[in-house]
This record gives structure tokens, sequence and C-alpha cells, in this order.
């Protein structure tokens, strides 16, 4: 089924949907470039000893991040069966 414009075009009711989940997917692309960023340098950070100040924090703070990516990867997984596809899973 489509909806007709102002103007009398048609289109399918699914492009604004696909245009909300386009900007969407590049968004999380884009913050999971620099989340990746972010966690090799803590990573690094942890593995030559370099954190001295701070541990109870960074526990806290592990457990949200873990938490939060959970979260992100059943989005993506929900996502992935809507869109008729699934991703292999990332070997560690």
């Amino acid at each position: 089924m489509a909806n007709k414009d102002n103007a009398g075009n048609s289109e399918p009711e699914t492009q604004p949907i696909k245009s909300a989940l386009i900007a969407e997917l590049t968004w999380a692309q884009l913050y999971t470039k620099a989340m990746q960023k972010d966690l090799v340098a803590i990573s690094t950070a942890v593995s030559k000893g370099e954190t001295i100040t701070g541990e109870p924090t960074m526990k806290e703070t592990a457990a949200k991040l873990h938490d939060e990516l959970q979260t992100a990867n059943s989005t993506v997984g929900e996502l992935s069966d809507h869109a008729g596809i699934r991703l292999a899973p990332v070997k560690s």
C-alpha cells in the first residue's frame, strides 16, 4: 500500500521508517567506533597497570558498560530479525 504526498506522488509507507532506521544505524556505527577507541585505550591502561585510583568506580562503570553492551547486542539481534538477516556471531 502506498501513501500520496501533497503533490500526488505515491510513496511506500515504509520509506519514513526505513529512513529513520538508516539514520539510527549510521549513528550507532559512529558511536561504536568511538566506543571502540575508548575501550582500547582503557584496556591498554589496565593491562599496563596504569590504573591506581578509582578501582571501585571502575568496577561500577565496567558493570554498567557490560549491561549496555548486552542491551545493544539484543537490539542488533532484533533489528537483524526484522530485516530478515542473521549476522554470524563474533568470535573472541
